[in-house]
């Protein structure tokens, strides 16, 4: 289950001048989309951890999200969602500022994912997981290292929010959600991050990599990387209805950029799905569908994914595929833990001699 998106959505010519001013803090050539997106994990990422310190976290199978973080004309602090269509969603709090009693953050950029816990008792708690700091009070962090940003996030964001929250009961009242940092571990403790998944509260479809030495990167970053097992491979298109709309068809299309799409194949639907589309045909909307090689056309609808602007571009596709025929499952990432570990600590000797 995919949460809503809370807060108001923003009026076009507000939202246009927030695109500006989060596209300077960021360093952005253009107005799109600023976050981060994760390449697959192919087999030469194995070597990759060996060479590099990385964390690594769960999946969260949420909605990305960015939130940006200011003041108005009289320093109250709102705070906007933006979403993966690059539209605004106002929400009525601030961030406070630590050590300072009643102001907030201004011009603050954090990177999360709202994702939906649900209980035995069937309660349902909305999460905003932060796992990144772009810009705080204007001052951008994206040339920072990953450690760098993280202790921004930790000292300067969620520290005093925390605070906040439990000392005043109006603005805990206000949350829309719950926020905290989302669990990081070091990569070689990627057992842990195994074993705590059947555990979670919400839907965990792989783990994430993160460089802990890179800067942040807008766009397709090198130095995310996304492992799934086989199962869970998908791949999100954009659909084509095609043919007699009372017998309709459906093409799958992948994103080539800008405005265009090229076509994939066709879809073929499970029987219980045929009516339910054929009475309202999904023209254009995008879909998300697992990789299953016994199916025709080997895609399988999975979910909608409306909270997505464009299907997956077609480069994205191919990363997809070759990470299916790299084939590297849970145990050989599992097996690989020691030597990760043991390139890490060369790299803490040497640095260290290096010190002295």
């Amino acid at each position: 289950m995919l949460p809503r998106i809370p807060g108001v959505l923003a009026a076009k010519p507000q939202a246009a001048q927030l695109r500006n001013i989060v596209a300077n803090l960021m360093g952005s050539r253009g107005t799109g989309f600023p976050g981060a997106q994760p390449i697959s994990f192919a087999r030469d990422h194995i070597h990759e951890l060996q060479r590099e310190n990385y964390f690594v976290s769960e999946k969260a199978d949420g909605i990305r999200c960015l939130m940006f973080s200011t003041t108005d004309s009289n320093g109250r602090g709102e705070t906007y969602l933006i979403d993966r269509h690059n539209e605004y969603y106002r929400l009525d709090f601030g961030l406070p500022i630590p050590g300072r009693r009643g102001a907030f953050h201004y011009d603050t950029i954090l990177d999360g994912e709202l994702v939906l816990d649900v209980y035995p008792d069937q309660k349902q708690v909305l999460w905003f997981l932060l796992f990144d700091c772009m810009a705080v009070d204007g001052k951008s962090l994206v040339e920072r290292d990953y450690m760098k940003r993280l202790g921004y996030l930790k000292e300067t964001i969620l520290k005093p929010y925390k605070e906040l929250m439990s000392q005043d009961k109006n603005y805990a009242a206000v949350q829309p959600f719950r926020m905290d940092l989302k669990p990081l571990q070091l990569s070689y403790h990627l057992q842990k991050v195994f074993e705590d998944i059947p555990n979670l509260k919400h839907k965990s479809d792989g783990i994430i990599f993160t460089s802990s030495v890179a800067r942040y990167y807008t766009g397709t970053c090198e130095k995310m990387l996304k492992w799934k097992p086989a199962n869970e491979n998908t791949v999100d298109f954009r659909i084509r209805v095609v043919g007699d709309f009372s017998q309709p068809e459906y093409a799958l299309e992948l994103w080539e950029g800008r405005d265009e799409y090229s076509e994939f194949g066709m879809l073929t639907l499970e029987p219980e799905l045929e009516q339910s589309w054929a009475r309202s045909p999904p023209e254009n909307r995008i879909i998300e569908c697992r990789y299953d090689p016994s199916w025709p056309g080997q895609w399988r609808f999975s979910r909608w994914r409306d909270d997505k602007q464009h299907a997956n571009h077609r480069s994205t596709y191919r990363k997809i595929m070759e990470s299916i025929r790299d084939g590297v499952d849970e145990q050989e990432l599992l097996n690989s833990a020691p030597l990760i570990r043991s390139k890490w600590k060369d790299r803490e000797r040497e640095a260290a001699t290096g010190r002295v």
